[in-house]
């Protein structure tokens, strides 16, 4: 399977959240759901244990045409979160990223009904499937790079709709090798989708149990 329609595919659903910032105003705040705090989500992953969220909040874009972002969806918005540590802590370990110490983020997204949610879900995941293609994924020649990934299932029981997948790549360019993975996990229940993801930046995986906990937080703090 191609690398580029597995990033595709895996972020696809998350990414039109985050297109465009919202303003913030009383006639619009409702529609934002809620995200775990850092001491909640720290409970989980103790690397973040008195670290920072940084949170943001945006429209919700459905598929368009031609591959394109469609149309923000009226009364839906979306609230995003990336946990990082303490990085005044003077511990060097608080810059490790690998499956113990993951880069860790979790987007709710609110509807107006789960229809509403439903045809987000289904229609981003097609544009998906239907702008994946292209290339070969191989390196070129000389000192081009070369990737082989692997993405497997991740199976849990959340809410109404619920997939997750664990993707491994590894690259090489000019004799250098460099590897990630991440835990990537959706969930929607009624009007909520929750999106959560966990990322090292070496071969080792984040913890699968984690990052089911992790979604199962999310899930609840909408």
């Amino acid at each position: 399977m191609h690398r580029r329609w597995l990033t595709r595919a895996l972020i696809a659903l998350a990414v039109p959240a985050l297109t465009v910032p919202a303003a913030a105003s009383s006639a619009t705040a409702a529609a934002y759901p809620d995200v775990p705090s850092v001491d909640a989500v720290a409970k989980i992953y103790d690397h973040l244990d008195g670290g920072t969220a940084s949170e943001s909040t945006s429209k919700v874009y459905g598929p368009g045409k031609n591959c394109k972002p469609g149309k923000a969806i009226k009364g839906a918005g979306a609230r995003s979160a990336s946990y990082s540590p303490d990085y005044t802590s003077g511990d060097p370990d608080v810059y490790v990223i690998d499956g113990e110490h993951p880069m860790v983020s979790v987007t709710a997204m609110r509807f107006p009904n789960a229809k509403a949610a439903i045809t987000y879900l289904h229609g981003s995941d097609k544009s998906a499937k239907d702008c994946g293609g292209g290339g070969t994924g191989g390196g070129g020649g000389g000192g081009g790079s070369h990737c082989d990934s692997k993405m497997t299932k991740i199976k849990f029981a959340l809410g109404d709709e619920r997939w997750g997948y664990q993707f491994r790549s590894t690259c090489r360019s000019g004799g250098q090798t460099s590897s990630s993975v991440f835990n990537t996990l959706f969930v929607r229940k009624g009007q909520f989708v929750v999106y959560a993801t966990a990322m090292s930046m070496d071969e080792t995986a984040p913890s699968i149990p984690k990052s089911i906990d992790l979604t199962e937080l999310a899930l609840k703090s909408v």
